[in-house]
């Protein structure tokens, strides 16, 4: 969904602040520049008034709170989320009785939708791979991986290290290849680790970090990351990121990024305690609130997607694997909710999670279960 600049060389240049004059935009046209600089000059007005890389300025550059301020990306009643839950209430009960009726069943079920979630995530990111790939991947690790190894007793820094088959023996598995097996790993781990963890709020700021790291493994990205001033993995960007062909689009700036974080994670935590928002409404907020903070190089689009089916398994539903898939629908889906408007997206999701649901009930009433014992 974003790209950072594609020069390794631009890449590793220290940015300016954003506060401060912005040149690091060299793909856009003369006007797209000027009309992002004059966009960038309003969010950060703020900064006008303090004399520059004086200790003040410096403290509210880092506290990353002028950003915020401008897009209020934790305010569910500003960004829809609250009106969207009153307007699926019915949606709301028809699932939460069936997840209810299918309880014992979904973390079995879970786990056979991995390579298809997996697969529908990396979709999203343009990976070539069909879902036949996926698959024969899955296969090959639950033979060569799963069968040997407890993956649910690995911790996440752990995840990365595992050493995993290849593909096609003797030969190295290229970028496509690696994004889907890491990411099946990824998903896989959750789905072993998540319903134990039933009703909890979510993984915490480590083992996201350590996550996004699995999801660049063997990736050609990760040599930019080893080159931009030798940046671990797991590590939250020093540069800044634009959105392809959006000039209006304003992520947070590097200096700002880990303090978001900090309120990201905060906020998480104080609305899955007060439950006024409906886990599945809350999931759907919170994966588009992190890809919108982008708080990593790359990974970030596949990170919040399993912060997505993590805490949706934590509460009991199914991860989303939605039929008759359209990556340019769900991107434009995202950016809708960073606008305010996450209405189709919050449906989607909605819809899917009942069909499955519903498919799960009616499987196992007529017989038709054939994912465990």
């Amino acid at each position: 969904m974003l790209k950072a600049f594609n020069n390794v060389t631009a890449i590793c240049r220290r940015m300016p602040l954003p506060f401060q004059s912005f040149d690091g935009i060299r793909s856009l046209t003369v006007d797209s520049r000027a009309t992002r600089m004059a966009f960038l000059k309003e969010i950060y007005k703020p900064f006008a008034k303090i004399q520059k890389n004086s200790p003040e300025y410096m403290e509210l550059a880092r506290s990353g709170k002028v950003w915020e301020d401008y897009f209020h990306p934790s305010d569910s009643q500003r960004l829809g989320y609250k009106a969207l839950q009153q307007k699926h209430k019915d949606w709301l009960a028809q699932i939460d009785r069936f997840r209810d009726l299918t309880k014992p069943r979904i973390a079995d079920l879970a786990k056979t939708l991995v390579p298809e979630y997996a697969h529908q995530s990396v979709l999203i990111e343009n990976n070539p791979l069909g879902l036949g790939d996926a698959r024969v991947i899955s296969e090959l690790l639950d033979k060569e991986l799963f069968a040997h190894v407890d993956i649910a007793s690995i911790a996440t820094g752990k995840l990365a290290q595992l050493d995993l088959p290849q593909l096609h023996p003797g030969t190295k598995d290229g970028s496509a290849v690696n994004e889907l097996k890491t990411h099946i790993v990824a998903s896989r781990w959750i789905a072993e680790t998540a319903p134990a963890l039933s009703g909890t709020a979510g993984m915490n700021e480590t083992e996201v970090r350590q996550l996004a790291a699995m999801t660049v493994k063997g990736m050609a990205l990760e040599e930019v990351f080893a080159n931009c001033g030798k940046v671990p993995l797991e590590e939250y960007r020093n540069l800044p990121v634009q959105v392809r062909g959006n000039p209006l689009r304003v992520l947070p700036y590097p200096e700002e990024v880990p303090a978001c974080m900090e309120r990201f994670y905060n906020w998480r935590n104080r609305e899955h305690a007060n439950k006024e928002i409906h886990p599945l409404i809350l999931s759907c907020h919170m994966t588009a609130y992190f890809a919108h903070i982008h708080p990593f190089l790359d990974g970030n689009g596949r990170t919040s997607r399993l912060i997505m089916q993590d805490y949706m398994m934590r509460q009991g539903y199914l991860p989303i694997v939605m039929l008759n898939f359209d990556r340019n629908d769900y991107l434009r889906m995202i950016s809708d909710a960073w606008d305010g408007n996450p209405g189709e997206f919050v449906a989607a999701v909605l819809k899917t999670q009942l069909d499955e649901l519903r498919t799960l009930y009616f499987r196992e009433r007529d017989g038709g279960w054939c994912g465990g014992d």
